[in-house]
């Protein structure tokens, strides 16, 4: 994770035509979703000239984490977006343990975890990356949750790829 962190913005990526909805479908195909959770495409996805290794790690970073973190036996995961101008904004959300408040800004510092490292393995650098690699592109990326309401994980990605200075 450090070192994936550590080459944003170090890296040119390759600018390619990327059918979000295809990509998504790969990227839970190589997935393990546990039995009982459901991860759905609900709105239509745009086609976008950008970086699909870049776009890539973002989804793969918060569905993983929405799995990750949702232990409940109907789990559900809802892939969204919304076209705004300028750009897109996507959204990962669902049903699972949330986030309190208090906790917002702490999942975004680097090697923060909110679990314990006994019950869930994670290097607290997923989100971190995350927000790297949206920034690095001009975007924003944004927490809405309760604790015990489910989390919905929004971010902003241009329609024109920015590249990674």
């Amino acid at each position: 994770g450090l070192l994936e962190y550590s080459r944003i913005g170090r890296e040119n990526s390759d600018v390619t035509r990327v059918d979000v909805t295809g990509l998504l479908e790969e990227i839970i195909a190589t997935l393990t979703v546990p039995e009982g959770i459901s991860i759905n495409i609900v709105t239509e996805m745009p086609t976008l000239e950008t970086s699909q290794d870049r776009l890539r790690q973002v989804f793969a970073h918060l569905i993983s984490n929405a799995i990750m973190h949702c232990s409940r036996d109907d789990g559900r995961i809802e892939l969204s977006s919304r076209d705004q101008g300028a750009c897109y904004v996507f959204s990962v959300s669902d049903n699972g343990v949330g986030i309190a408040p208090e906790f917002h800004g702490k999942v975004f510092k680097i090697f923060q975890t909110l679990s314990a490292r006994d019950r869930f393995e994670s290097t607290g650098i997923g989100l971190t990356v995350v927000q790297k690699i949206v920034e690095a592109q001009g975007g924003t990326v944004s927490l809405e949750s309760k604790q015990g309401q489910g989390a919905a994980f929004r971010f902003s990605w241009p329609k024109r790829y920015k590249g990674d200075d």
